[in-house]
Protein backbone atom coordinates (compact mmCIF):
# COMPACT_ATOMS: atom_id res chain seq x y z
CA UNK A 1 0.00 0.00 0.00
CA UNK A 2 2.34 2.20 0.96
CA UNK A 3 4.39 1.73 -2.69
CA UNK A 4 2.02 2.22 -4.23
CA UNK A 5 0.86 5.59 -2.45
CA UNK A 6 4.20 6.69 -2.86
CA UNK A 7 4.73 5.25 -6.81
CA UNK A 8 1.57 7.71 -7.22
CA UNK A 9 3.01 10.85 -5.24
CA UNK A 10 6.01 10.08 -7.68
CA UNK A 11 3.93 10.18 -10.92
CA UNK A 12 2.18 13.58 -9.64
CA UNK A 13 5.44 15.45 -8.41
CA UNK A 14 6.83 14.00 -12.24
CA UNK A 15 3.34 15.58 -13.85
CA UNK A 16 3.76 18.76 -12.17
CA UNK A 17 7.44 19.18 -12.85
CA UNK A 18 6.78 18.90 -16.68
CA UNK A 19 4.14 21.14 -16.16
CA UNK A 20 5.93 23.93 -14.43
CA UNK A 21 8.82 23.14 -17.55
CA UNK A 22 6.18 23.76 -20.44
CA UNK A 23 4.98 26.87 -18.95
CA UNK A 24 8.45 28.09 -18.08
CA UNK A 25 9.02 27.42 -21.86
CA UNK A 26 6.14 29.35 -23.02
CA UNK A 27 6.77 32.59 -20.76
CA UNK A 28 10.02 32.62 -22.10
CA UNK A 29 9.33 32.38 -25.74
CA UNK A 30 6.57 35.10 -24.96
CA UNK A 31 8.55 37.34 -23.03
CA UNK A 32 11.58 36.97 -25.81
CA UNK A 33 9.29 37.90 -28.69
CA UNK A 34 7.94 40.64 -26.34
CA UNK A 35 11.52 42.21 -26.01
CA UNK A 36 12.41 41.44 -29.26
CA UNK A 37 8.58 42.22 -31.42
CA UNK A 38 10.28 45.19 -33.54
CA UNK A 39 13.41 43.15 -35.10
CA UNK A 40 10.87 40.71 -36.09
CA UNK A 41 8.78 42.80 -37.48
CA UNK A 42 11.54 45.70 -39.27
CA UNK A 43 14.07 43.79 -41.16
CA UNK A 44 16.51 47.07 -40.32
CA UNK A 45 15.98 46.49 -36.01
CA UNK A 46 19.32 44.00 -35.04
CA UNK A 47 21.77 43.63 -32.48
CA UNK A 48 25.06 45.87 -33.96
CA UNK A 49 27.09 43.16 -32.97
CA UNK A 50 25.66 41.07 -36.24
CA UNK A 51 27.37 43.04 -37.87
CA UNK A 52 30.42 42.02 -37.17
CA UNK A 53 29.77 38.21 -36.77
CA UNK A 54 26.79 36.66 -38.97
CA UNK A 55 26.51 39.26 -41.90
CA UNK A 56 29.01 37.23 -44.18
CA UNK A 57 27.04 34.31 -43.46
CA UNK A 58 25.08 35.88 -46.33
CA UNK A 59 26.97 33.77 -48.49
CA UNK A 60 25.47 30.68 -47.39
CA UNK A 61 23.10 31.60 -49.80
CA UNK A 62 24.73 33.38 -52.43
CA UNK A 63 28.59 32.21 -52.70
CA UNK A 64 29.17 35.76 -55.26
CA UNK A 65 29.24 37.79 -51.80
CA UNK A 66 31.88 38.98 -50.27
CA UNK A 67 34.91 37.89 -52.62
CA UNK A 68 38.10 38.37 -51.78
CA UNK A 69 37.87 40.80 -48.50
CA UNK A 70 39.88 40.65 -45.67
CA UNK A 71 37.26 42.02 -43.76
CA UNK A 72 35.25 39.14 -44.18
CA UNK A 73 38.20 36.85 -44.02
CA UNK A 74 38.82 38.29 -40.46
CA UNK A 75 34.95 37.86 -39.16
CA UNK A 76 35.32 34.65 -40.32
CA UNK A 77 38.39 33.56 -38.35
CA UNK A 78 37.33 33.65 -34.92
CA UNK A 79 33.63 31.98 -35.35
CA UNK A 80 33.42 28.92 -33.96
CA UNK A 81 33.05 25.68 -35.95
CA UNK A 82 29.58 24.95 -34.00
CA UNK A 83 28.10 28.36 -34.82
CA UNK A 84 29.10 28.27 -37.92
CA UNK A 85 27.57 24.85 -39.10
CA UNK A 86 24.27 25.50 -37.02
CA UNK A 87 23.72 28.70 -39.15
CA UNK A 88 24.89 27.15 -42.57
CA UNK A 89 22.48 24.05 -42.14
CA UNK A 90 19.43 26.34 -41.31
CA UNK A 91 20.40 28.88 -43.98
CA UNK A 92 18.63 26.16 -46.72
CA UNK A 93 15.52 27.46 -45.29
CA UNK A 94 16.29 30.90 -43.96
CA UNK A 95 18.31 34.38 -44.10
CA UNK A 96 21.13 34.09 -41.62
CA UNK A 97 20.09 38.03 -40.54
CA UNK A 98 16.49 36.43 -39.59
CA UNK A 99 18.03 32.99 -37.78
CA UNK A 100 19.65 35.91 -35.57
CA UNK A 101 16.80 37.29 -33.92
CA UNK A 102 15.09 33.49 -33.60
CA UNK A 103 17.78 32.19 -32.09
CA UNK A 104 18.17 34.32 -29.44
CA UNK A 105 14.26 33.28 -28.35
CA UNK A 106 15.41 29.30 -28.07
CA UNK A 107 18.30 29.89 -26.08
CA UNK A 108 16.53 32.35 -23.59
CA UNK A 109 14.25 29.46 -23.22
CA UNK A 110 17.25 26.90 -22.55
CA UNK A 111 18.53 29.00 -20.33
CA UNK A 112 15.22 29.40 -18.20
CA UNK A 113 14.51 25.75 -17.98
CA UNK A 114 18.33 24.75 -16.68
CA UNK A 115 18.02 27.36 -14.22
CA UNK A 116 14.87 25.97 -13.49
CA UNK A 117 16.06 22.78 -13.10
CA UNK A 118 19.38 23.49 -11.17
CA UNK A 119 17.47 25.50 -8.62
CA UNK A 120 14.60 22.27 -7.97
CA UNK A 121 17.76 20.46 -7.98
CA UNK A 122 19.60 22.94 -5.49
CA UNK A 123 16.32 23.21 -3.29
CA UNK A 124 13.88 20.49 -4.23
CA UNK A 125 11.07 23.52 -4.72
CA UNK A 126 9.79 24.27 -7.83
CA UNK A 127 8.48 27.88 -6.80
CA UNK A 128 11.89 28.28 -6.25
CA UNK A 129 13.30 26.96 -9.28
CA UNK A 130 10.17 28.70 -11.04
CA UNK A 131 11.26 32.20 -9.47
CA UNK A 132 14.72 32.19 -10.83
CA UNK A 133 13.83 31.40 -14.18
CA UNK A 134 11.38 33.78 -14.18
CA UNK A 135 13.82 36.41 -12.87
CA UNK A 136 16.24 35.10 -16.03
CA UNK A 137 13.31 36.03 -18.57
CA UNK A 138 13.25 39.61 -17.60
CA UNK A 139 16.61 40.49 -16.10
CA UNK A 140 18.35 42.69 -18.78
CA UNK A 141 21.63 41.12 -18.75
CA UNK A 142 20.72 37.65 -19.68
CA UNK A 143 18.54 38.07 -23.19
CA UNK A 144 21.06 41.35 -23.67
CA UNK A 145 23.84 38.52 -24.68
CA UNK A 146 21.59 36.30 -26.59
CA UNK A 147 20.34 38.67 -28.67
CA UNK A 148 21.70 39.03 -32.16
CA UNK A 149 22.02 34.98 -31.90
CA UNK A 150 26.08 34.94 -32.51
CA UNK A 151 28.70 33.08 -29.97
CA UNK A 152 28.37 34.57 -26.97
CA UNK A 153 24.61 33.95 -27.30
CA UNK A 154 25.65 30.66 -26.25
CA UNK A 155 27.21 31.66 -22.96
CA UNK A 156 24.40 31.57 -20.31
CA UNK A 157 22.86 28.61 -21.36
CA UNK A 158 26.15 26.23 -21.40
CA UNK A 159 27.13 27.59 -18.80
CA UNK A 160 23.73 27.05 -16.34
CA UNK A 161 23.28 23.55 -18.40
CA UNK A 162 26.63 22.36 -17.33
CA UNK A 163 26.25 23.65 -13.75
CA UNK A 164 23.19 21.61 -13.55
CA UNK A 165 24.55 18.16 -14.96
CA UNK A 166 27.87 18.72 -12.66
CA UNK A 167 25.55 19.34 -9.57
CA UNK A 168 23.38 16.15 -10.61
CA UNK A 169 26.76 14.42 -10.54
CA UNK A 170 25.86 13.39 -14.19
CA UNK A 171 29.76 13.99 -15.62
CA UNK A 172 29.15 12.00 -19.12
CA UNK A 173 26.23 14.91 -19.92
CA UNK A 174 28.83 17.28 -18.34
CA UNK A 175 31.54 16.80 -20.90
CA UNK A 176 29.20 16.69 -23.28
CA UNK A 177 27.84 20.08 -22.37
CA UNK A 178 32.19 21.28 -22.73
CA UNK A 179 32.37 19.66 -26.03
CA UNK A 180 29.74 21.87 -27.13
CA UNK A 181 30.90 24.79 -25.45
CA UNK A 182 34.26 24.27 -27.36
CA UNK A 183 31.86 24.11 -30.76
CA UNK A 184 30.17 27.16 -29.55
CA UNK A 185 31.99 29.75 -26.78
CA UNK A 186 35.16 27.97 -25.97
CA UNK A 187 35.22 30.90 -22.85
CA UNK A 188 32.83 29.28 -21.34
CA UNK A 189 35.03 25.58 -21.63
CA UNK A 190 38.17 27.20 -20.17
CA UNK A 191 35.67 27.92 -16.80
CA UNK A 192 33.77 24.52 -16.58
CA UNK A 193 37.01 23.15 -17.21
CA UNK A 194 38.63 24.48 -13.86
CA UNK A 195 35.17 23.82 -12.38
CA UNK A 196 34.70 20.64 -13.53
CA UNK A 197 38.64 19.81 -11.89
CA UNK A 198 38.00 21.28 -8.31
CA UNK A 199 35.01 18.66 -7.95
CA UNK A 200 37.68 15.99 -8.27
CA UNK A 201 38.97 17.50 -4.61
CA UNK A 202 36.86 16.66 -1.66
CA UNK A 203 37.50 18.76 2.12
CA UNK A 204 35.72 16.99 5.06
CA UNK A 205 36.22 17.88 8.52
CA UNK A 206 39.74 19.62 7.62
CA UNK A 207 40.97 16.25 5.35
CA UNK A 208 41.53 16.91 1.83
CA UNK A 209 41.27 13.75 -0.32
CA UNK A 210 40.52 13.26 -3.63
CA UNK A 211 38.11 12.09 -5.76
CA UNK A 212 38.51 8.26 -6.95
CA UNK A 213 35.51 7.63 -9.58
CA UNK A 214 36.30 6.14 -12.46
CA UNK A 215 33.42 6.91 -14.43
CA UNK A 216 34.02 10.25 -13.62
CA UNK A 217 37.41 10.89 -14.22
CA UNK A 218 37.02 8.70 -17.38
CA UNK A 219 34.42 11.20 -18.46
CA UNK A 220 36.39 14.15 -17.88
CA UNK A 221 39.35 12.84 -19.71
CA UNK A 222 37.26 11.90 -22.52
CA UNK A 223 35.43 15.33 -23.00
CA UNK A 224 38.87 17.08 -22.48
CA UNK A 225 40.61 15.11 -25.11
CA UNK A 226 37.78 15.79 -27.95
CA UNK A 227 38.04 19.82 -26.45
CA UNK A 228 41.37 20.03 -27.22
CA UNK A 229 41.50 18.14 -30.48
CA UNK A 230 38.67 20.65 -31.33
CA UNK A 231 40.48 24.00 -29.72
CA UNK A 232 43.55 22.97 -31.33
CA UNK A 233 42.18 22.25 -34.81
CA UNK A 234 40.78 25.86 -34.84
CA UNK A 235 42.79 27.66 -32.96
CA UNK A 236 46.26 26.33 -33.24
CA UNK A 237 46.77 24.44 -35.86
CA UNK A 238 45.35 27.45 -38.51
CA UNK A 239 46.90 30.46 -39.50
CA UNK A 240 45.71 33.05 -42.12
CA UNK A 241 48.49 35.48 -43.23
CA UNK A 242 46.30 38.47 -43.99
CA UNK A 243 45.36 38.37 -40.10
CA UNK A 244 48.41 37.45 -38.51
CA UNK A 245 48.31 36.19 -34.78
CA UNK A 246 47.50 37.74 -31.44
CA UNK A 247 49.54 41.02 -29.81
CA UNK A 248 51.92 40.44 -28.34
CA UNK A 249 51.67 42.83 -24.60
CA UNK A 250 54.68 45.23 -25.74
CA UNK A 251 51.83 45.69 -28.90
CA UNK A 252 48.91 46.34 -26.77
CA UNK A 253 50.61 48.74 -24.18
CA UNK A 254 52.19 51.03 -27.08
CA UNK A 255 48.65 50.88 -28.80
CA UNK A 256 45.98 53.74 -28.28
CA UNK A 257 43.41 51.60 -29.56
CA UNK A 258 43.41 49.70 -26.28
CA UNK A 259 43.39 52.57 -23.96
CA UNK A 260 40.20 54.60 -23.00
CA UNK A 261 39.12 56.40 -26.12
CA UNK A 262 40.18 53.57 -28.11
CA UNK A 263 38.05 50.86 -29.82
CA UNK A 264 39.11 48.44 -27.06
CA UNK A 265 39.35 49.61 -24.00
CA UNK A 266 40.58 46.80 -21.85
CA UNK A 267 43.92 48.45 -21.20
CA UNK A 268 45.23 48.50 -18.09
CA UNK A 269 43.13 45.52 -16.67
CA UNK A 270 40.06 46.36 -14.20
CA UNK A 271 40.25 46.45 -10.60
CA UNK A 272 39.11 42.34 -10.06
CA UNK A 273 36.41 43.56 -7.32
CA UNK A 274 35.25 46.32 -9.68
CA UNK A 275 34.55 43.52 -12.60
CA UNK A 276 32.97 40.72 -9.95
CA UNK A 277 30.89 44.11 -8.50
CA UNK A 278 29.83 45.05 -11.68
CA UNK A 279 28.79 41.68 -12.86
CA UNK A 280 26.68 40.94 -9.59
CA UNK A 281 24.63 43.69 -10.21
CA UNK A 282 24.13 43.39 -13.62
CA UNK A 283 22.82 39.92 -12.73
CA UNK A 284 21.16 41.35 -9.43
CA UNK A 285 17.07 41.84 -10.83
CA UNK A 286 16.66 44.36 -8.10
CA UNK A 287 19.54 46.80 -8.88
CA UNK A 288 18.22 46.66 -12.13
CA UNK A 289 14.93 47.73 -11.37
CA UNK A 290 16.31 50.48 -9.54
CA UNK A 291 18.28 51.70 -11.83
CA UNK A 292 15.52 52.58 -14.12
CA UNK A 293 14.57 55.14 -11.80
CA UNK A 294 18.00 57.12 -10.69
CA UNK A 295 15.52 60.14 -11.30
CA UNK A 296 14.16 59.37 -8.00
CA UNK A 297 16.46 57.04 -6.35
CA UNK A 298 20.15 58.29 -6.20
CA UNK A 299 22.49 56.47 -8.12
CA UNK A 300 24.52 56.99 -4.71
CA UNK A 301 21.77 55.23 -2.76
CA UNK A 302 21.37 52.31 -5.21
CA UNK A 303 24.79 51.05 -5.16
CA UNK A 304 24.76 51.32 -1.33
CA UNK A 305 21.68 49.18 -1.43
CA UNK A 306 23.35 46.27 -3.40
CA UNK A 307 26.49 46.05 -1.34
CA UNK A 308 24.45 46.43 1.74
CA UNK A 309 21.80 43.75 0.10
CA UNK A 310 24.07 41.40 -1.23
CA UNK A 311 26.23 41.05 2.30
CA UNK A 312 22.53 40.27 4.13
CA UNK A 313 21.84 37.95 1.50
CA UNK A 314 25.22 36.02 1.86
CA UNK A 315 25.35 36.12 5.96
CA UNK A 316 21.22 34.93 5.29
CA UNK A 317 22.52 31.81 3.28
CA UNK A 318 25.50 30.96 5.88
CA UNK A 319 22.97 30.89 8.67
CA UNK A 320 20.95 28.39 6.65
CA UNK A 321 23.82 26.68 5.46
CA UNK A 322 25.15 26.20 9.22
CA UNK A 323 21.18 25.24 10.64
CA UNK A 324 21.27 22.55 8.02
CA UNK A 325 18.17 23.99 6.18
CA UNK A 326 19.66 24.24 2.93
CA UNK A 327 22.84 22.36 1.31
CA UNK A 328 24.92 24.72 -1.12
CA UNK A 329 26.93 23.11 -3.93
CA UNK A 330 30.05 23.42 -3.52
CA UNK A 331 30.67 23.16 -7.71
CA UNK A 332 28.42 26.72 -7.45
CA UNK A 333 31.46 28.48 -5.45
CA UNK A 334 33.96 26.58 -7.98
CA UNK A 335 32.80 28.31 -10.46
CA UNK A 336 33.35 31.54 -8.78
CA UNK A 337 37.03 30.37 -7.88
CA UNK A 338 37.48 29.49 -11.87
CA UNK A 339 36.03 32.87 -12.96
CA UNK A 340 38.53 34.86 -10.36
CA UNK A 341 41.60 32.45 -11.49
CA UNK A 342 41.16 32.44 -15.16
CA UNK A 343 40.87 36.24 -14.85
CA UNK A 344 44.29 36.53 -13.58
CA UNK A 345 45.34 34.08 -15.41
CA UNK A 346 43.97 35.71 -18.96
CA UNK A 347 45.22 38.92 -17.61
CA UNK A 348 48.81 37.44 -17.64
CA UNK A 349 48.45 35.96 -21.27
CA UNK A 350 46.51 38.97 -22.23
CA UNK A 351 44.19 38.66 -25.04
CA UNK A 352 46.21 35.02 -25.72
CA UNK A 353 42.95 33.71 -23.97
CA UNK A 354 40.91 36.97 -24.59
CA UNK A 355 39.39 39.20 -22.94
CA UNK A 356 40.21 39.01 -18.84
CA UNK A 357 36.59 40.33 -18.58
CA UNK A 358 34.65 37.86 -20.67
CA UNK A 359 35.45 35.02 -17.76
CA UNK A 360 33.47 36.56 -15.35
CA UNK A 361 30.80 38.43 -18.01
CA UNK A 362 28.53 34.82 -17.73
CA UNK A 363 29.54 33.00 -14.68
CA UNK A 364 29.19 35.90 -11.76
CA UNK A 365 25.76 37.08 -13.15
CA UNK A 366 24.64 33.27 -13.40
CA UNK A 367 26.26 32.92 -9.15
CA UNK A 368 24.16 36.11 -8.44
CA UNK A 369 21.13 35.11 -9.90
CA UNK A 370 21.11 31.38 -8.25
CA UNK A 371 21.95 33.04 -4.46
CA UNK A 372 19.59 35.62 -4.44
CA UNK A 373 16.49 33.24 -6.09
CA UNK A 374 17.23 30.76 -3.20
CA UNK A 375 17.46 33.65 -0.40
CA UNK A 376 14.19 34.84 -1.90
CA UNK A 377 12.55 31.41 -1.56
CA UNK A 378 14.26 30.35 1.58
CA UNK A 379 12.73 33.26 3.09
CA UNK A 380 9.69 32.10 1.82
CA UNK A 381 9.96 28.96 3.30
CA UNK A 382 10.70 29.69 6.69
CA UNK A 383 7.37 31.43 6.71
CA UNK A 384 5.15 28.90 9.10
CA UNK A 385 1.85 30.09 7.95
CA UNK A 386 0.97 28.35 4.46
CA UNK A 387 -1.39 30.85 3.66
CA UNK A 388 0.58 33.90 4.34
CA UNK A 389 3.80 31.85 2.22
CA UNK A 390 0.89 31.49 -0.43
CA UNK A 391 0.29 35.54 -0.70
CA UNK A 392 4.30 36.45 -0.43
CA UNK A 393 4.76 34.10 -3.05
CA UNK A 394 2.37 35.41 -5.19
CA UNK A 395 3.11 38.66 -4.16
CA UNK A 396 6.72 38.03 -5.45
CA UNK A 397 5.97 37.05 -8.57
CA UNK A 398 3.78 40.16 -9.19
CA UNK A 399 6.45 42.57 -8.60
CA UNK A 400 8.06 40.89 -10.72
CA UNK A 401 5.54 41.10 -13.66
CA UNK A 402 5.10 44.97 -12.76
CA UNK A 403 8.86 45.62 -14.35
CA UNK A 404 7.73 42.84 -17.34
CA UNK A 405 9.29 45.56 -19.78
CA UNK A 406 12.24 46.02 -17.96
CA UNK A 407 14.32 44.10 -20.98
CA UNK A 408 12.10 45.68 -23.89
CA UNK A 409 14.34 46.26 -26.57
CA UNK A 410 17.48 44.80 -25.05
CA UNK A 411 20.68 45.04 -26.91
CA UNK A 412 18.86 46.07 -30.99
CA UNK A 413 19.59 49.23 -32.61
CA UNK A 414 17.61 50.23 -35.13
CA UNK A 415 19.07 51.16 -38.71
CA UNK A 416 16.41 52.09 -41.07
CA UNK A 417 17.18 55.58 -41.11
CA UNK A 418 19.83 54.60 -43.91
CA UNK A 419 17.98 51.89 -45.32
CA UNK A 420 17.37 53.99 -48.66
CA UNK A 421 20.94 54.19 -49.29
CA UNK A 422 21.11 50.18 -48.57
CA UNK A 423 18.18 49.57 -51.15
CA UNK A 424 20.28 51.71 -53.67
CA UNK A 425 24.16 50.30 -52.42
CA UNK A 426 22.42 46.42 -53.11
CA UNK A 427 21.55 47.51 -56.66
CA UNK A 428 25.42 47.83 -57.37
CA UNK A 429 27.77 44.98 -58.56
CA UNK A 430 28.02 42.50 -55.85
CA UNK A 431 32.27 42.87 -56.52
CA UNK A 432 32.02 46.56 -55.79
CA UNK A 433 34.01 47.72 -53.11
CA UNK A 434 32.05 50.80 -50.97
CA UNK A 435 34.18 53.48 -49.11
CA UNK A 436 32.17 54.99 -46.35
CA UNK A 437 32.60 56.59 -42.87
CA UNK A 438 33.06 53.37 -40.52
CA UNK A 439 30.14 53.93 -38.71
CA UNK A 440 27.28 54.50 -41.49
CA UNK A 441 29.49 51.82 -43.27
CA UNK A 442 28.74 49.19 -40.50
CA UNK A 443 25.30 48.12 -42.02
CA UNK A 444 26.43 47.96 -45.73
CA UNK A 445 27.28 44.58 -45.86
CA UNK A 446 24.33 43.72 -43.73
CA UNK A 447 21.85 44.97 -45.46
CA UNK A 448 23.01 45.65 -49.25
CA UNK A 449 25.29 42.55 -49.17
CA UNK A 450 28.15 44.64 -50.55
CA UNK A 451 31.98 44.81 -49.43
CA UNK A 452 32.90 48.01 -47.82
CA UNK A 453 36.76 49.51 -47.40
CA UNK A 454 36.56 49.68 -43.77
CA UNK A 455 33.79 49.55 -40.98
CA UNK A 456 33.70 50.18 -37.15
CA UNK A 457 32.43 47.15 -36.28
CA UNK A 458 35.18 45.47 -37.66
CA UNK A 459 38.35 47.61 -36.64
CA UNK A 460 39.81 45.04 -33.67
CA UNK A 461 43.74 45.71 -33.14
CA UNK A 462 43.42 42.08 -31.48
CA UNK A 463 45.77 40.58 -34.69
CA UNK A 464 49.16 42.09 -35.76
CA UNK A 465 48.25 41.67 -39.67
CA UNK A 466 45.19 42.53 -40.02
CA UNK A 467 45.75 45.87 -37.42
CA UNK A 468 48.09 47.13 -39.66
CA UNK A 469 46.34 46.61 -42.71
CA UNK A 470 42.94 48.75 -40.96
CA UNK A 471 45.17 51.00 -39.45
CA UNK A 472 46.67 52.10 -42.66
CA UNK A 473 43.02 51.74 -44.82
CA UNK A 474 41.41 53.83 -41.76
CA UNK A 475 43.92 57.04 -41.75
CA UNK A 476 44.26 56.97 -45.58
CA UNK A 477 40.38 56.91 -45.85
CA UNK A 478 40.17 60.43 -43.83
CA UNK A 479 43.34 61.47 -45.09
CA UNK A 480 40.68 61.33 -48.21
CA UNK A 481 37.73 62.21 -46.67
CA UNK A 482 38.69 65.44 -45.64
CA UNK A 483 41.24 66.19 -48.89
CA UNK A 484 40.64 69.20 -50.71
CA UNK A 485 41.26 67.68 -53.61
CA UNK A 486 39.04 65.72 -55.79
CA UNK A 487 42.17 64.33 -57.59
CA UNK A 488 43.94 62.80 -54.34
CA UNK A 489 40.24 61.39 -53.62
CA UNK A 490 40.60 59.72 -57.11
CA UNK A 491 43.96 58.04 -56.38
CA UNK A 492 43.11 56.62 -52.96
CA UNK A 493 40.34 54.83 -54.85
CA UNK A 494 42.84 53.60 -57.31
CA UNK A 495 44.63 52.36 -55.06
CA UNK A 496 42.85 50.66 -52.72
CA UNK A 497 40.46 49.40 -55.27
CA UNK A 498 37.21 51.61 -54.51
CA UNK A 499 33.99 52.18 -56.62
CA UNK A 500 31.79 53.79 -55.00
CA UNK A 501 32.31 56.50 -52.02
CA UNK A 502 29.08 57.38 -49.62
CA UNK A 503 29.38 60.39 -48.14
CA UNK A 504 27.57 61.93 -45.32
CA UNK A 505 27.45 66.08 -45.73
CA UNK A 506 26.78 66.51 -41.71
CA UNK A 507 30.78 65.24 -41.57
CA UNK A 508 31.59 68.25 -42.30
CA UNK A 509 29.78 70.62 -40.57
CA UNK A 510 31.32 73.29 -38.27
CA UNK A 511 29.85 71.70 -35.50
CA UNK A 512 30.67 67.99 -36.21
CA UNK A 513 34.58 69.21 -37.13
CA UNK A 514 34.32 71.23 -33.97
CA UNK A 515 33.57 67.97 -31.52
CA UNK A 516 36.48 66.34 -29.49
CA UNK A 517 35.11 62.81 -30.49
CA UNK A 518 34.89 61.86 -33.97
CA UNK A 519 35.67 58.49 -34.30
CA UNK A 520 38.50 56.13 -31.39
CA UNK A 521 41.70 56.82 -31.05
CA UNK A 522 44.73 56.74 -32.80
CA UNK A 523 42.81 58.31 -35.77
CA UNK A 524 40.60 60.57 -33.47
CA UNK A 525 43.58 62.66 -32.97
CA UNK A 526 44.55 62.62 -36.69
CA UNK A 527 41.03 63.43 -38.09
CA UNK A 528 41.06 66.78 -35.59
CA UNK A 529 44.61 67.66 -36.83
CA UNK A 530 43.81 67.66 -40.59
CA UNK A 531 40.47 69.09 -40.57
CA UNK A 532 42.03 71.76 -38.40
CA UNK A 533 44.35 72.10 -41.26
CA UNK A 534 42.07 72.28 -43.75
CA UNK A 535 39.30 74.68 -44.35
CA UNK A 536 37.95 73.36 -48.19
CA UNK A 537 37.05 69.95 -48.58
CA UNK A 538 36.24 68.33 -51.95
CA UNK A 539 33.45 66.13 -51.02
CA UNK A 540 31.52 68.91 -49.24
CA UNK A 541 30.93 70.38 -52.78
CA UNK A 542 30.52 67.96 -55.03
CA UNK A 543 27.81 68.69 -58.32
CA UNK A 544 24.45 67.18 -58.28
CA UNK A 545 24.69 65.40 -61.18
CA UNK A 546 27.70 63.32 -60.10
CA UNK A 547 25.62 62.23 -57.21
CA UNK A 548 24.22 58.66 -58.11
CA UNK A 549 21.78 58.38 -55.04
CA UNK A 550 20.90 61.38 -53.08
CA UNK A 551 18.59 61.27 -49.51
CA UNK A 552 18.69 63.97 -46.75
CA UNK A 553 22.91 64.57 -46.23
CA UNK A 554 23.82 61.50 -47.44
CA UNK A 555 24.95 60.46 -51.02
CA UNK A 556 26.98 58.22 -52.91
CA UNK A 557 29.14 59.02 -55.78
CA UNK A 558 31.39 56.87 -58.33
CA UNK A 559 35.08 57.52 -58.52
CA UNK A 560 35.11 58.07 -62.02
CA UNK A 561 33.38 61.87 -61.00
CA UNK A 562 36.27 62.55 -59.08
CA UNK A 563 38.85 62.19 -62.19
CA UNK A 564 36.58 64.02 -64.11
CA UNK A 565 35.27 66.82 -62.17
CA UNK A 566 37.55 68.93 -60.48
CA UNK A 567 34.39 70.53 -58.47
Amino acid sequence: MRNNIKEANCKTNKRIHIQIEFLIILLAFAIGINSQFTAFVNRYVINDDVNQNIYWMQQFRDNSLFRNDLLTEYAKNYQPWGLVALYYMFSFVMCPIIISKILPIILLALSSLYVFKLLKQITNSNYTGFLGSFILMITPVFLGRMVGGHAHAFGYPLIIAFLYYLVKKEYLKSSVIMILQCLFYPIIFLLSALTYLFTFIRIRYKNISFDKSNSKRMSFILGMLICFSILSGKYIFTYNPSIGTTVTRRQIVNNPAFYAGGRCEEFPTAPLAREVGRNVERGTFFHQVLKRHTKIVPIKIIMLNSNVILILVVLFLISEIVKRKIVFPPEILFLFFSSILMYKISDLLLLKLFLPTRYLQYSIPTISLIIFTIAIGQLITNIESIRIKRVFQIVVVVLILLNLNINKKVSLIDMSYDKNLYEYLSSLPKDAMIAAHPYLADGIPTFAQIKVFIKYELSYPFFDNYWETIKKRTFDFFDAYYSEDPGSIYRFCEENGVDYLVVKKGHFTKEYLMREKMYFNPFNTYIIDTTRKRSNFALKDVPERDKLFAKDDIFVIKKESLRINSF
